[in-house]
């Protein structure tokens, strides 16, 4: 199951960005007028046909088996178990009207339950991204829900639909204006709902929409930290549609009363963890080919047990938790004030990245990781009394557990380091993966999505340096 949705991640990804700048282009190059009407207020341009069709052909050509239900083909699919839901473009009116204020909109719902929706909008190129009990995002940047507890001083979305009377709209209009709310219309719900979990409002409401429409973005918002109404779990709830209640946690109960829209319960914040035995330090790599020396992972306990690394002949140790330090002076500086913090010779030659396990870390700061285990490696240290460890020996790479942070980088080192034996990323993760007895229900995690995505970004860098490099020698 978590390989089958880190599968589907990575495709979500690359499928809704090319879907977007395909949009776009229709957009620059669209001519006033030029769409049809499905049915009342109900506006279909060419973008919206043939960039489903290519959302759809590229989730069949990666998943032959799921299916398809996408608001241009719209039919009642024949089951939940593992459906993508789509809206080639939400906001159609805006789009072709010349106003840039539209996205495309995907969902993969497996077993009835929404485990990925994404938002993009093409035009200020931002992505957003949510994994149910896992996170939320704006271009790599995790989202929340304003704080809010006065609707007098809320700012809130009401989404307008032909489903239902006008009379209906509008009391659910007075209702939030008598809230003191302050209510807009923007012309896109999965916007609206996105606006909703990165805390530009603070909800949004709108008594009919369609599952492509908001099935991503009602998991943005849950995992944002608000509530929401229910979310159906059937192909034929899905297919029908539903009142759309998303809101910020602390009005969320007065907008549920006065929409008449009730709350559904909270989607727990994240899965738990499941830890397994596994040894202090794993060796992964033997006689890493070009360097000489043996790669090891570790964790908290591998790290600072001395012995253990005089067994394996480490003489390098980097550390790449910032929430771990070590005391590894063995040799105390005489004569130093009493006042003063231990220092002095350890054992080994220590390093320390210090990256957070998750969310939070510079862009940059992975890349700056490999280029400081490379130049620890390639280190020459003086024949001075005052450079004890002179020996290079083993490299040991550690972090708390040994399962995220270090996996990141060591990964990333080989992949670069020898292309030959690890051509991918992907598969000298899956080595670490395997020597380091990480098992498959913690592969979600090991190492964390955002750290990967550093790695992949520190690939993309080096390999643009290297290019510099060469042309500058030619």
């Amino acid at each position: 199951m978590t390989h089958d949705i880190e599968h589907r991640e990575a495709a979500l990804r690359r499928i809704i960005v090319d879907a977007g700048d395909t949009a776009l282009r229709f957009f620059r190059s669209r001519k006033a007028g030029e769409y049809e009407l499905k049915g009342h207020q109900d506006i279909l341009t060419e973008a919206d046909t043939f960039v489903e069709k290519l959302v759809s052909e590229a989730i069949s050509s990666a998943f032959p088996d799921d299916l398809i239900l996408g608001e241009e083909t719209a039919s009642q699919p024949a089951s939940a178990q593992s459906l993508w839901v789509v809206d080639p473009i939400d906001g159609t009116a805006n789009f072709a009207r010349g106003i840039p204020h539209f996205c495309v909109c995907m969902a993969w719902v497996c077993r009835g339950v929404t485990e990925l929706g994404a938002i993009y909008n093409p035009v200020s190129q931002e992505l957003y991204l949510a994994r149910r009990g896992h996170y939320a995002l704006k271009n790599d940047h995790p989202l929340r829900c304003t704080a809010i507890t006065d609707t007098r001083r809320a700012a809130v979305e009401l989404g307008w639909s032909s489903r239902h009377s006008q009379n209906h709209y509008l009391q659910v209009m007075a209702s939030l204006l008598g809230l003191g709310a302050s209510v807009r219309r923007g012309g896109s719900g999965a916007l609206a709902l996105a606006w909703v979990a990165e805390g530009r409002t603070d909800g949004y409401i709108e008594i009919h929409m369609n599952a492509w429409d908001c099935l991503a973005g009602l998991l943005l918002v849950r995992e944002a930290g608000g509530q929401t109404g229910s979310i159906p779990e059937s192909a034929e709830g899905i297919f029908n549609g539903l009142p759309v209640l998303a809101v910020a946690p602390g009005i969320a109960d007065e907008l549920a009363r006065a929409t008449g829209i009730p709350l559904a319960a909270s989607l727990p914040v994240a899965p738990e963890t499941v830890r397994y035995p596994r040894p202090p330090i794993s060796l992964i790599v033997e006689d890493f080919p070009g360097w000489g020396m043996d790669i090891y992972i570790g964790g908290s306990s591998g790290v600072s047990d001395v012995a253990l690394l005089a067994e394996h002949d480490i003489g390098v140790v980097i550390n790449c938790a910032v929430n771990l330090d070590i005391d590894w002076v063995s040799t105390p500086e005489t004569g130093a004030a009493p006042h003063l913090l231990s220092h002095g010779a350890g054992p080994v030659r220590y390093y320390k990245l210090g990256l957070i396990d998750g969310e939070g870390n510079a862009l940059e700061m992975l890349h700056a990781g490999y280029q400081l285990m490379r130049s620890a490696l390639l280190q020459q240290i003086p024949d001075k009394a005052s450079y004890r460890n002179r020996k290079r020996g083993n490299i040991l790479v550690n972090c708390r557990g040994g399962r995220s942070r270090s996996v990141a980088l060591v990964a990333l080192f080989m992949h670069l380091e020898c292309p030959e034996r690890f051509p991918t990323l992907d598969d000298a993760i899956a080595l670490i993966r395997d020597r380091r007895e990480l098992h498959p229900d913690e592969w979600f995690e090991t190492p964390k999505p955002s750290l990967i995505r550093l790695a992949e970004h520190a690939i993309i860098r080096e390999r643009a340096i290297a290019a510099v490099e060469t042309c500058h020698e030619q």
